[in-house]
Protein backbone atom coordinates (compact mmCIF):
# COMPACT_ATOMS: atom_id res chain seq x y z
CA UNK A 1 0.00 0.00 0.00
CA UNK A 2 2.04 3.02 -0.86
CA UNK A 3 -0.16 5.76 1.38
CA UNK A 4 -1.18 5.61 4.57
CA UNK A 5 -3.33 3.48 6.17
CA UNK A 6 -6.67 5.59 7.75
CA UNK A 7 -7.19 4.01 11.31
CA UNK A 8 -9.64 5.17 13.35
CA UNK A 9 -9.32 4.16 17.37
CA UNK A 10 -12.48 4.14 19.45
CA UNK A 11 -12.54 4.44 22.92
CA UNK A 12 -15.16 5.13 25.57
CA UNK A 13 -12.85 8.02 27.25
CA UNK A 14 -9.21 9.29 25.78
CA UNK A 15 -7.32 8.50 27.88
CA UNK A 16 -7.00 7.60 31.64
CA UNK A 17 -3.09 7.54 32.47
CA UNK A 18 -3.59 4.06 33.81
CA UNK A 19 -4.10 3.84 29.77
CA UNK A 20 -0.77 5.16 28.92
CA UNK A 21 -0.02 1.69 27.31
CA UNK A 22 -3.01 1.91 24.76
CA UNK A 23 -1.29 5.33 23.97
CA UNK A 24 1.75 3.92 23.68
CA UNK A 25 0.51 1.13 21.55
CA UNK A 26 -1.01 3.17 18.95
CA UNK A 27 1.37 6.05 18.63
CA UNK A 28 4.26 3.56 17.40
CA UNK A 29 1.81 2.09 14.76
CA UNK A 30 4.16 2.51 11.75
CA UNK A 31 2.78 4.09 8.37
CA UNK A 32 -1.22 4.58 9.65
CA UNK A 33 -2.51 7.99 10.11
CA UNK A 34 -4.70 7.82 13.49
CA UNK A 35 -8.12 9.05 13.76
CA UNK A 36 -9.16 9.37 17.67
CA UNK A 37 -12.66 9.01 18.32
CA UNK A 38 -14.55 8.96 21.86
CA UNK A 39 -17.41 9.62 23.92
CA UNK A 40 -15.43 11.93 26.55
CA UNK A 41 -11.74 13.34 26.27
CA UNK A 42 -9.51 14.04 29.37
CA UNK A 43 -7.40 15.94 29.82
CA UNK A 44 -4.08 13.65 30.61
CA UNK A 45 -0.64 13.46 28.75
CA UNK A 46 -1.87 11.60 25.11
CA UNK A 47 -2.41 14.47 22.51
CA UNK A 48 -0.37 13.29 20.49
CA UNK A 49 0.26 16.19 17.48
CA UNK A 50 0.47 13.27 14.95
CA UNK A 51 -3.09 12.54 15.75
CA UNK A 52 -6.25 13.56 14.28
CA UNK A 53 -9.07 13.85 17.12
CA UNK A 54 -12.98 14.05 16.31
CA UNK A 55 -14.28 15.69 19.56
CA UNK A 56 -17.38 16.85 19.43
CA UNK A 57 -18.22 20.35 18.66
CA UNK A 58 -19.80 21.02 21.55
CA UNK A 59 -17.45 19.86 24.07
CA UNK A 60 -16.18 23.64 25.21
CA UNK A 61 -13.96 23.91 27.76
CA UNK A 62 -14.75 27.02 30.46
CA UNK A 63 -12.19 29.70 31.27
CA UNK A 64 -10.39 26.94 33.62
CA UNK A 65 -9.84 24.21 31.16
CA UNK A 66 -12.44 22.27 32.75
CA UNK A 67 -16.21 21.17 31.19
CA UNK A 68 -18.65 22.46 33.12
CA UNK A 69 -21.55 20.84 35.06
CA UNK A 70 -24.32 21.69 32.72
CA UNK A 71 -22.12 20.56 29.59
CA UNK A 72 -20.89 17.52 31.02
CA UNK A 73 -24.62 16.82 31.77
CA UNK A 74 -25.50 17.76 27.85
CA UNK A 75 -22.92 15.76 26.40
CA UNK A 76 -24.09 12.45 28.42
CA UNK A 77 -27.08 12.97 26.63
CA UNK A 78 -25.96 13.36 23.27
CA UNK A 79 -23.45 10.59 23.57
CA UNK A 80 -25.27 8.00 25.48
CA UNK A 81 -28.88 8.70 25.15
CA UNK A 82 -29.44 10.10 22.04
CA UNK A 83 -26.18 8.72 20.23
CA UNK A 84 -25.65 11.44 18.12
CA UNK A 85 -21.15 10.84 18.35
CA UNK A 86 -21.16 7.93 15.71
CA UNK A 87 -23.33 10.09 13.12
CA UNK A 88 -21.04 13.32 14.22
CA UNK A 89 -18.12 11.11 13.23
CA UNK A 90 -19.26 9.68 9.98
CA UNK A 91 -19.94 13.54 9.08
CA UNK A 92 -16.51 14.44 9.98
CA UNK A 93 -14.93 11.32 8.18
CA UNK A 94 -16.92 11.30 4.62
CA UNK A 95 -14.22 12.61 2.89
CA UNK A 96 -11.73 10.24 4.41
CA UNK A 97 -11.11 6.22 3.10
CA UNK A 98 -11.09 4.89 6.76
CA UNK A 99 -9.40 1.13 6.38
CA UNK A 100 -9.49 0.08 10.29
CA UNK A 101 -11.84 1.07 12.79
CA UNK A 102 -10.48 -0.19 15.65
CA UNK A 103 -12.48 -0.47 18.72
CA UNK A 104 -10.55 -0.61 22.06
CA UNK A 105 -12.05 -2.89 24.64
CA UNK A 106 -15.85 -4.51 23.84
CA UNK A 107 -18.23 -2.39 25.18
CA UNK A 108 -16.76 0.43 22.80
CA UNK A 109 -16.75 -2.24 19.98
CA UNK A 110 -20.80 -2.32 20.84
CA UNK A 111 -21.06 1.12 20.55
CA UNK A 112 -19.05 1.76 16.75
CA UNK A 113 -20.54 -1.47 15.47
CA UNK A 114 -23.48 0.53 13.01
CA UNK A 115 -20.39 3.42 12.41
CA UNK A 116 -17.92 0.48 11.30
CA UNK A 117 -20.82 -1.04 8.89
CA UNK A 118 -21.92 3.23 7.40
CA UNK A 119 -17.84 3.66 6.68
CA UNK A 120 -17.07 0.45 5.10
CA UNK A 121 -14.18 -0.17 7.29
CA UNK A 122 -12.75 -3.70 8.64
CA UNK A 123 -14.09 -3.59 12.74
CA UNK A 124 -11.13 -4.83 14.90
CA UNK A 125 -12.14 -5.52 18.78
CA UNK A 126 -9.39 -5.49 21.29
CA UNK A 127 -10.20 -7.04 25.18
CA UNK A 128 -8.24 -6.17 27.58
CA UNK A 129 -9.93 -6.95 31.60
CA UNK A 130 -13.54 -5.97 32.33
CA UNK A 131 -14.72 -7.03 29.65
CA UNK A 132 -13.47 -10.46 29.34
CA UNK A 133 -15.55 -11.72 32.12
CA UNK A 134 -17.17 -9.24 34.52
CA UNK A 135 -19.49 -7.74 32.08
CA UNK A 136 -21.10 -10.77 30.69
CA UNK A 137 -21.17 -11.70 34.45
CA UNK A 138 -22.80 -8.35 35.48
CA UNK A 139 -24.98 -8.42 33.34
CA UNK A 140 -26.91 -11.49 30.96
CA UNK A 141 -27.27 -9.06 27.85
CA UNK A 142 -23.79 -9.28 27.05
CA UNK A 143 -23.64 -12.52 26.07
CA UNK A 144 -26.14 -11.76 23.46
CA UNK A 145 -24.30 -8.78 22.42
CA UNK A 146 -21.06 -10.90 21.96
CA UNK A 147 -22.71 -13.39 19.94
CA UNK A 148 -23.78 -10.47 17.42
CA UNK A 149 -19.90 -8.77 17.88
CA UNK A 150 -18.65 -12.31 17.24
CA UNK A 151 -20.90 -12.42 14.00
CA UNK A 152 -20.54 -8.54 12.52
CA UNK A 153 -16.66 -7.69 13.28
CA UNK A 154 -13.77 -9.01 11.43
CA UNK A 155 -11.32 -9.38 13.70
CA UNK A 156 -10.86 -9.96 17.60
CA UNK A 157 -7.69 -9.19 19.16
CA UNK A 158 -6.47 -10.71 23.16
CA UNK A 159 -3.00 -9.65 24.48
CA UNK A 160 -1.90 -13.19 25.24
CA UNK A 161 -3.54 -17.18 25.22
CA UNK A 162 -5.81 -17.14 28.02
CA UNK A 163 -8.01 -14.49 27.17
CA UNK A 164 -8.12 -15.81 23.53
CA UNK A 165 -9.74 -19.43 25.41
CA UNK A 166 -12.03 -16.81 26.98
CA UNK A 167 -13.13 -15.63 23.77
CA UNK A 168 -13.33 -19.51 21.80
CA UNK A 169 -15.64 -20.91 24.81
CA UNK A 170 -18.01 -17.93 24.03
CA UNK A 171 -18.45 -18.81 20.83
CA UNK A 172 -16.05 -16.66 18.93
CA UNK A 173 -14.98 -18.24 15.40
CA UNK A 174 -11.19 -19.45 16.14
CA UNK A 175 -10.33 -17.59 12.80
CA UNK A 176 -11.44 -14.31 13.94
CA UNK A 177 -9.06 -14.27 17.29
CA UNK A 178 -5.39 -13.47 16.98
CA UNK A 179 -3.42 -12.28 19.71
CA UNK A 180 -1.00 -9.61 20.06
CA UNK A 181 0.86 -8.73 22.69
CA UNK A 182 1.42 -5.20 24.71
CA UNK A 183 4.22 -3.22 25.34
CA UNK A 184 6.73 -0.91 26.90
CA UNK A 185 8.86 1.64 25.24
CA UNK A 186 12.25 -0.11 26.70
CA UNK A 187 14.35 2.15 24.24
CA UNK A 188 13.41 4.76 26.95
CA UNK A 189 13.22 3.07 30.13
CA UNK A 190 16.66 3.08 32.04
CA UNK A 191 18.41 -0.14 33.27
CA UNK A 192 19.35 0.38 37.16
CA UNK A 193 22.04 -1.99 38.98
CA UNK A 194 20.22 -1.72 42.35
CA UNK A 195 22.49 -2.04 45.59
CA UNK A 196 20.23 -4.92 47.18
CA UNK A 197 21.62 -5.84 50.53
CA UNK A 198 21.17 -8.85 51.94
CA UNK A 199 18.45 -9.90 54.21
CA UNK A 200 17.15 -6.26 53.25
CA UNK A 201 14.09 -5.78 51.30
CA UNK A 202 11.98 -2.56 49.81
CA UNK A 203 8.87 -3.84 48.23
CA UNK A 204 6.53 -1.60 46.35
CA UNK A 205 3.05 -2.04 44.32
CA UNK A 206 1.40 0.37 42.05
CA UNK A 207 -2.39 0.07 41.50
CA UNK A 208 -5.12 1.47 42.11
CA UNK A 209 -6.94 -0.43 45.10
CA UNK A 210 -9.32 -2.72 43.71
CA UNK A 211 -9.96 -5.96 44.58
CA UNK A 212 -8.46 -7.74 41.32
CA UNK A 213 -5.34 -5.78 42.01
CA UNK A 214 -4.52 -8.10 45.51
CA UNK A 215 -3.79 -5.43 47.80
CA UNK A 216 -5.23 -7.35 50.69
CA UNK A 217 -2.81 -10.43 49.78
CA UNK A 218 0.17 -7.76 49.54
CA UNK A 219 -0.72 -6.80 52.58
CA UNK A 220 -1.25 -10.24 54.58
CA UNK A 221 2.14 -11.69 53.10
CA UNK A 222 4.20 -8.76 53.92
CA UNK A 223 3.12 -8.72 57.50
CA UNK A 224 3.68 -12.64 57.71
CA UNK A 225 7.49 -12.30 56.21
CA UNK A 226 7.90 -9.35 58.25
CA UNK A 227 8.23 -12.20 61.64
CA UNK A 228 11.19 -13.81 60.08
CA UNK A 229 12.50 -10.73 57.93
CA UNK A 230 12.67 -7.36 60.25
CA UNK A 231 14.50 -5.00 57.77
CA UNK A 232 11.51 -4.41 55.10
CA UNK A 233 9.51 -2.16 53.64
CA UNK A 234 6.31 -1.89 51.70
CA UNK A 235 5.32 1.31 49.56
CA UNK A 236 1.60 1.31 48.11
CA UNK A 237 1.02 3.35 45.13
CA UNK A 238 -2.61 4.04 44.26
CA UNK A 239 -6.05 5.06 45.24
CA UNK A 240 -9.55 3.35 44.70
CA UNK A 241 -12.63 2.04 46.76
CA UNK A 242 -10.54 -0.84 49.14
CA UNK A 243 -7.86 1.58 50.04
CA UNK A 244 -9.32 2.36 53.30
CA UNK A 245 -9.42 -1.39 53.75
CA UNK A 246 -6.20 -1.95 53.42
CA UNK A 247 -5.43 0.95 55.39
CA UNK A 248 -7.23 -0.69 58.61
CA UNK A 249 -5.49 -4.18 57.46
CA UNK A 250 -1.94 -2.87 57.68
CA UNK A 251 -3.34 -0.98 61.55
CA UNK A 252 -4.57 -4.41 62.24
CA UNK A 253 -1.37 -5.78 61.59
CA UNK A 254 0.33 -3.12 63.85
CA UNK A 255 2.76 -1.81 60.94
CA UNK A 256 1.88 1.02 60.05
CA UNK A 257 5.71 2.36 60.47
CA UNK A 258 6.12 -0.20 57.68
CA UNK A 259 4.44 0.78 55.25
CA UNK A 260 3.76 3.78 53.41
CA UNK A 261 0.48 4.78 51.15
CA UNK A 262 1.26 7.29 48.36
CA UNK A 263 -2.00 8.65 46.27
CA UNK A 264 -0.15 8.90 42.74
CA UNK A 265 2.84 9.38 41.25
CA UNK A 266 3.82 11.23 37.92
CA UNK A 267 3.95 8.60 35.22
CA UNK A 268 6.44 10.44 33.33
CA UNK A 269 8.53 10.32 36.51
CA UNK A 270 7.90 6.35 37.36
CA UNK A 271 11.09 4.88 36.24
CA UNK A 272 12.41 6.99 38.21
CA UNK A 273 10.71 6.35 41.24
CA UNK A 274 11.11 2.65 40.97
CA UNK A 275 14.76 2.73 40.95
CA UNK A 276 14.27 3.21 44.69
CA UNK A 277 13.07 -0.23 45.31
CA UNK A 278 14.15 -3.69 44.93
CA UNK A 279 10.88 -5.98 44.40
CA UNK A 280 7.49 -5.05 42.23
CA UNK A 281 4.78 -7.34 44.08
CA UNK A 282 1.56 -7.68 42.26
CA UNK A 283 -0.78 -10.11 43.14
CA UNK A 284 -3.97 -9.96 40.58
CA UNK A 285 -6.38 -12.40 41.45
CA UNK A 286 -10.62 -13.08 40.22
CA UNK A 287 -12.67 -10.48 41.83
CA UNK A 288 -15.76 -11.63 43.41
CA UNK A 289 -17.93 -10.37 40.47
CA UNK A 290 -15.02 -11.85 38.01
CA UNK A 291 -13.42 -8.78 37.23
CA UNK A 292 -9.50 -9.84 36.64
CA UNK A 293 -6.38 -8.54 34.90
CA UNK A 294 -8.20 -9.99 31.46
CA UNK A 295 -4.17 -10.04 29.72
CA UNK A 296 -2.27 -8.40 32.31
CA UNK A 297 -0.72 -5.59 34.44
CA UNK A 298 1.38 -3.32 31.71
CA UNK A 299 3.37 -2.10 35.10
CA UNK A 300 4.62 -5.16 35.42
CA UNK A 301 6.92 -5.02 32.11
CA UNK A 302 8.04 -1.86 33.32
CA UNK A 303 9.38 -2.89 36.70
CA UNK A 304 10.96 -5.65 34.70
CA UNK A 305 12.45 -3.20 32.28
CA UNK A 306 14.65 -0.91 34.55
CA UNK A 307 16.14 -4.60 36.33
CA UNK A 308 13.57 -5.27 39.01
CA UNK A 309 12.28 -8.73 39.85
CA UNK A 310 8.42 -9.11 40.46
CA UNK A 311 6.85 -11.32 42.74
CA UNK A 312 2.80 -12.22 40.99
CA UNK A 313 0.42 -15.11 40.74
CA UNK A 314 -0.59 -17.17 38.03
CA UNK A 315 -3.72 -14.98 36.77
CA UNK A 316 -4.41 -15.05 33.46
CA UNK A 317 -1.75 -14.11 30.80
CA UNK A 318 0.62 -12.87 33.88
CA UNK A 319 3.45 -16.27 33.32
CA UNK A 320 3.62 -14.71 29.78
CA UNK A 321 4.89 -11.47 31.41
CA UNK A 322 6.97 -12.88 34.13
CA UNK A 323 8.68 -15.93 34.00
CA UNK A 324 8.85 -17.95 37.08
CA UNK A 325 11.99 -18.27 38.91
CA UNK A 326 14.02 -16.34 36.15
CA UNK A 327 12.55 -12.77 36.42
CA UNK A 328 10.63 -13.43 39.63
CA UNK A 329 7.86 -15.77 41.46
CA UNK A 330 4.70 -16.54 40.97
CA UNK A 331 2.12 -18.11 43.20
CA UNK A 332 -1.48 -18.98 43.18
CA UNK A 333 -4.11 -16.63 43.64
CA UNK A 334 -4.87 -15.42 47.15
CA UNK A 335 -2.33 -17.65 48.10
CA UNK A 336 -0.59 -16.07 51.10
CA UNK A 337 1.73 -18.59 52.37
CA UNK A 338 3.61 -18.55 49.02
CA UNK A 339 3.46 -14.94 48.75
CA UNK A 340 5.16 -14.71 52.00
CA UNK A 341 7.56 -17.79 51.39
CA UNK A 342 9.25 -15.22 47.93
CA UNK A 343 9.81 -12.27 49.91
CA UNK A 344 11.45 -14.04 52.15
CA UNK A 345 13.27 -15.21 49.31
CA UNK A 346 14.07 -12.40 48.30
CA UNK A 347 15.12 -10.73 51.28
CA UNK A 348 17.64 -13.34 52.15
CA UNK A 349 19.33 -13.62 48.06
CA UNK A 350 22.71 -12.29 47.87
CA UNK A 351 23.30 -8.84 45.25
CA UNK A 352 24.70 -10.91 43.00
CA UNK A 353 22.11 -13.14 42.40
CA UNK A 354 19.54 -10.35 42.62
CA UNK A 355 21.37 -8.72 39.83
CA UNK A 356 21.22 -11.59 37.63
CA UNK A 357 17.37 -12.03 37.94
CA UNK A 358 17.05 -8.16 37.05
CA UNK A 359 19.18 -8.61 33.82
CA UNK A 360 17.18 -11.72 33.21
CA UNK A 361 13.62 -9.47 33.64
CA UNK A 362 15.40 -6.32 31.16
CA UNK A 363 15.98 -8.89 28.45
CA UNK A 364 12.65 -10.62 28.65
CA UNK A 365 11.50 -7.23 28.56
CA UNK A 366 13.15 -6.45 25.64
CA UNK A 367 12.75 -10.02 23.61
CA UNK A 368 9.13 -10.17 24.01
CA UNK A 369 7.28 -6.77 24.95
CA UNK A 370 9.16 -4.00 22.92
CA UNK A 371 6.14 -1.85 21.98
CA UNK A 372 7.57 -1.13 18.90
CA UNK A 373 7.98 -4.63 17.24
CA UNK A 374 4.32 -5.69 18.83
CA UNK A 375 2.79 -2.13 17.27
CA UNK A 376 4.33 -3.58 14.20
CA UNK A 377 2.88 -6.77 14.42
CA UNK A 378 -0.66 -5.16 14.91
CA UNK A 379 0.25 -2.95 11.28
CA UNK A 380 0.64 -6.25 10.04
CA UNK A 381 -2.39 -7.51 11.09
CA UNK A 382 -4.33 -4.35 9.85
CA UNK A 383 -2.53 -4.63 6.50
CA UNK A 384 -3.91 -8.69 6.07
CA UNK A 385 -6.99 -8.03 7.34
CA UNK A 386 -7.56 -5.17 5.12
CA UNK A 387 -6.16 -7.38 1.74
CA UNK A 388 -7.43 -10.67 2.39
CA UNK A 389 -10.49 -10.02 5.11
CA UNK A 390 -8.41 -12.69 7.62
CA UNK A 391 -5.41 -11.97 10.01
Amino acid sequence: MGEKMNVVQAFHQYLDYTENWAYKLIKNIPDIQNFIIAKEYLRFNFYDPNFKFVEFPLKKADIFGKKTTGIRIFNRIVHTVLGFYPFYVQKVLKDIKIDILHSHFAYTGWDYRKLAKRIKAKHVISFYGLDYEQLPYREKKWKVRYKKLFEEADLFICEGSHGAKILKKYGCPEEKIVVNRLGVEVENIPFYRRDKKENSLKLVQIANFREKKGHIYTVKAFARALRRCPDMSLTLVGVGEKKKEVERLVKGFGIKEKVHFIDVIDYTQIYNFLKDFDVFIHPSCYSKDMDCEGGAPIVLLDAQATGMPVISTNHCDIPDEVKHGETGFLSGEKDVESLSEFIEIFYRMGKEEYLRMGEMARKHVEENFDIKKNAKKLYDIYKELIKNGKP
